[in-house]
């Protein structure tokens, strides 16, 4: 059996007899009857009752063509999906992303258009850290990241750059340095601060350590917050300050206040991260919008 047969058959059907099938098909008529012939023996049952006047279904004919004409619908979307998929217009697209920058402008617009234009394919967005979100996509099990310093070693990524950031000095309100915020880093030592653990993003955490070092800076961590939310907490409940991307800012908590210093100008690419050999076609069409250049300020 097979779907040329059952196609066939229901032209049979639909036409009332042999012969005008065949003219439609078009197939020679002896062609026809044996094809029937074998579908006939396939199924084990006769399907057709034959006479001069034409045919007419038998009551297993009945009920196999209301089942074949399901399957051959079922089989005409599973070449639609296929073809879609194949497109990038159906499917899933694991994303990862920090819970902040969901806020940014930026990355709100390549979400709503990306959905906009291929709403048949869900997007799954997964909240991860930077290097957590590095890790996942080597290991298959995101499709796309959004996040800062991917691995530069890494050939197995690739990216492109979403948008840049810059790093601000975070404290309470009624903190003394908001007060009297410092101009440089250097004047920042002895303060309590807010930092992160190095396992959560080492890549990161490495290169503002630097950048702090090389201008005289050496935090004296007093508390560690798991992530950028978290830490703007802790600096509202006055546990001490913090550096973070101006980004973070847009969801910061009350009482939370951001200043610029001279020599903290350290540039943070926000990068969209996928696996170079990346196999998704969804993920693509995620990589054409952020290419388009039309993420900037409306």
């Amino acid at each position: 059996m097979n779907f040329k047969q059952l196609k066939y058959f229901l032209t049979v059907v639909e036409e009332g007899a042999i012969s005008s099938a065949a003219r439609r098909i078009p197939l020679a008529q002896p062609a026809l009857s044996r094809q029937l012939q074998l579908l006939e023996e396939d199924v084990g049952a006769p399907l057709l009752s034959r006479s001069r006047h034409g045919v007419r279904l038998t009551a297993a004919g009945e009920a196999f063509s209301r089942d074949t004409r399901r399957l051959l619908a079922d089989f005409e979307q599973a070449k639609q999906n296929a073809r879609r998929i194949a497109d990038g217009h159906l499917g899933r697209l694991r994303l990862g992303v920090t819970v902040m920058h969901l806020w940014v402008p930026q990355i709100t617009r390549l979400l709503n258009r990306f959905r906009e234009r291929y709403p048949g394919v869900t997007l799954q967005v997964v909240s991860l850290l930077s290097g957590p979100q590095v890790e996942a996509l080597r290991q298959g099990e995101l499709d796309a990241g959004m996040l800062y310093f991917p691995p530069e070693e890494d050939d197995s990524l690739c990216h492109h750059c979403l948008y840049e950031d810059h790093l601000v000095l975070v404290t309470s309100a009624s903190s003394p340095l908001a007060r009297h915020p410092p101009r440089r880093l250097a004047e920042l030592n002895g303060e309590d601060f807010i930092w992160f653990d190095r396992s959560a993003t080492p890549t990161y955490h490495d290169k503002l350590i630097h950048a702090f070092q090389r201008v005289g800076f050496t935090p004296n961590v007093v508390q560690e917050g798991a992530d950028n939310a978290t830490m703007l907490c802790l600096v509202a409940a006055g546990m001490g300050c913090s550096i973070l991307p101006a980004m973070t800012m847009a969801g910061s908590p009350e009482g939370v206040v951001s200043h610029r210093i001279e020599d903290l100008d350290m540039v943070l690419p926000l990068m969209l991260v996928w696996r170079r050999d990346a196999g998704l076609p969804a993920v693509r069409r995620l990589i054409e919008i952020a290419e388009s250049n039309t993420l900037g300020p409306e």
